[in-house]
């Protein structure tokens, strides 16, 4: 079995995620986050506010999900924001056509390819690739628009569902410039749902057709392209992948060699980079893509990925661009309404850094990277989560459920629960067993309640990676365990 079959098994055993409207057979795209998954999603969206907005002294939106047409007209989604389609002549199956040539010819990248439909259906054709069903013939590859559409009010105004967050950030950048200091530069970001309706979704929660987006744009003068903090980051090293190479650059040696387009898009990447360290992403198996000219759109001037290492393969989970004045520019002629901002005696059309990460699709690397294989010492798979996104930050548990012991233990639960801790509580099953279960879904640590906590107002305290104990009081539970999560102490 491979590992991203077992992490499917587990994730619907475990309660991390599952099919969407599962009675009714469910629907490709589409899954449900379930108690224990939810909590750890919830403490990635809140670790990565921490990280690009709160700390840095950002500004955090959250706009509309239904869009009018004009919106992503402007924006290009309407006309261009889609993928090459073939289907089968026989069965009538439909696929992706540049994924799919990918996974069975030229095992690389799907966005290698000219953009040139022709190109795909030669390729095809000279490779004799078939259905993947029924070996029939492809017919000749054509565009498919992703966009949910929909309408609004009587009248049915054309609309979708958005395909991005990002539009909603750029129509309401005037209104926030006005409102927050008429000062360039300025960041706004979002964490919120975007659609995408898929062809062939598959692989689970990494090709989605309704999923989480936790992006940032950062709007400033084209004149000036530096950031103000980027001497404190100039010297950290990330891997980066150049032209099929991987190498070991820092900051400042991006922004030197022109592979970064300029310190403001540096300085992100190294924000990313330890982000994913943080969640659990082992570095080794993550790395910084610059895209090839031939595969950043015609408005940008810089495109730079991350991508993931999985038993799927590479997987894209950030996207880096420099989108220029585009979008503002392009609602500006769209709408009528000027968009450019008057600072410091001169106007002018922001240009933008975008941040976009995908936080389902970095769930699942988490699932994978996270995850342990039994040994001698746990006869139990498990997760070796991070503390800072460990579903439950303490598990509670008495001996027994008599003598007051069950009593002692919900209340000192509550407690917790009362500092703002994640606690979960079981009173059932052998202690070893409840054991295994915390250490099933990633639980950093475990507090048992004993007729030692009767007498002497202590507990014991077990740690998850390595299973040992030390005794502590119930006075100082709080303040140990908030300690060791800022550590990520998961062993003694």
């Amino acid at each position: 079995m491979q590992l991203h079959e077992k992490i499917f098994e587990l994730a619907l055993k475990r309660s991390f995620f599952f099919p969407s409207n599962e009675p009714y057979g469910g629907i490709g795209g589409f899954y449900d986050y379930g108690p224990v998954g939810v909590l750890i999603k919830h403490k990635i969206e809140n670790l990565w506010k921490t990280m690009f907005i709160k700390s840095e002294g950002f500004h955090e939106v959250e706009t509309s999900i239904i869009t009018p047409e004009p919106v992503l007209e402007a924006s290009g989604h309407v006309a261009s924001f889609g993928d090459p389609i073939v289907e089968c002549t026989k069965c009538k199956t439909t696929v992706r056509a540049d994924t799919f040539v990918e996974e069975v010819h030229y095992k690389m990248h799907g966005e290698r390819w000219d953009g040139k439909l022709e190109s795909l259906d030669k390729t095809i054709e000279e490779s004799k690739i078939k259905c993947p069903k029924c070996k029939g013939d492809f017919g000749p590859t054509f565009m498919f628009n992703l966009m949910f559409k929909t309408g609004i009010g009587g009248n049915r105004l054309p609309a979708y569902a958005r395909p991005e967050t990002a539009q909603g950030i750029f129509t309401a950048f005037p209104r926030l410039f006005k409102n927050h200091g008429t000062k360039l530069p300025m960041a706004i970001g979002q964490v919120g749902r975007s659609y995408r309706n898929e062809i062939s979704p598959r692989k689970g929660l990494v090709r989605m057709r309704e999923f989480t987006q936790m992006e940032l744009e950062y709007f400033f003068d084209p004149e000036s392209d530096g950031f103000e903090k980027f001497g404190k980051v100039a010297a950290e090293k990330m891997k980066i992948g150049i032209n099929n190479k991987k190498v070991e650059l820092n900051a400042k040696e991006l922004v030197e060699k022109k592979l970064a387009p300029n310190e403001i898009m540096a300085y992100f990447l190294v924000r990313e980079w330890e982000f994913y360290k943080k969640v659990g992403i082992k570095i080794e198996q993550m790395y910084f893509r610059v895209l090839d000219a031939n595969e950043i759109p015609h408005y940008s001037k810089g495109n730079i990925d991350m991508e993931v290492e999985t038993s799927f393969g590479l997987v894209e989970t950030i996207g880096n661009a420099y989108r220029t004045d585009f979008d503002l520019s392009q609602h500006t002629k769209v709408s009528g309404k000027d968009l450019s901002v008057f600072v410091e005696n001169r106007r002018i059309m922001p240009h933008v850094v975008e941040v976009s990460m995908g936080v389902d699709r970095l769930f699942f690397c988490i699932l994978e990277h996270c995850y342990r294989d039994k040994t001698k010492e746990k006869d139990w798979e498990w997760f070796d989560f991070p503390p800072i996104i460990a579903p439950y930050h303490v598990a509670v548990f008495p001996l027994m459920k008599k003598d007051g012991l069950d009593e002692k233990a919900k209340e000192i639960a509550d407690r917790l629960r009362e500092c703002g801790l994640d606690v979960a509580y079981r009173d059932s099953g052998s202690i070893g067993r409840r054991y295994a279960r915390n250490d099933e879904i990633g639980v950093p640590y475990a507090l048992t309640i004993d007729y030692d906590t009767l007498e002497k107002d202590t507990v014991t305290i077990r740690y998850r990676n390595d299973g040992k104990q030390e005794r502590i009081k119930i006075s100082e539970c709080e303040t140990v365990i908030k300690d060791n999560i800022m550590k990520g102490k998961v062993a003694i």
